[in-house]
């Protein structure tokens, strides 16, 4: 189960880091507004919401990231792989309720729902396998 958890959750952490790129430095190409059903009047209209969105998107990866790397790095101390653990099962815990809201709200981005949800509920159910290391 340590792969399972490992690469699906790096693999979280780097789709949210494509997030950011796609709301925080691309979102008024008209790729990106296309993407989101936007006009470029709406675009400018939600321009600062989709920055911050992005931004908090490159958060969550770079939890993730750092919920890795006190994992990978425990060791012989088990309270920084216990600890890396529970960082990463918050984050995909918020993660994987962002996907359902999406879903929810909008039933017709089913496919972006799975996209940001259905890595991170992987990541979490491998979490709980008998031999992560705690």
């Amino acid at each position: 189960m340590t792969i399972v958890f490992l690469s699906f959750t790096i693999l979280t952490g780097i789709l949210h880091c494509m997030f950011f790129k796609l709301e925080s430095l691309d979102f008024m190409k008209t790729k990106t507004l296309r993407k989101f059903g936007l006009s470029e009047k709406q675009g400018e209209v939600v321009r600062i919401w989709a920055f911050n969105q992005g931004f908090y998107n490159l958060f969550l990866a770079l939890g993730l990231f750092f919920a890795i790397y006190l994992f990978q790095s425990g060791g012989s101390q088990p309270a920084n792989v216990e600890s890396g653990i529970m960082i990463a099962r918050v984050i995909l815990l918020s993660i994987i309720g962002a996907g359902a809201v999406l879903f929810a709200s909008a039933p017709q981005k089913y496919p972006a729902a799975l996209i940001q949800a259905v890595p991170a509920l992987i990541a979490f159910a491998s979490s709980f396998g008998s031999n992560l290391g705690i």
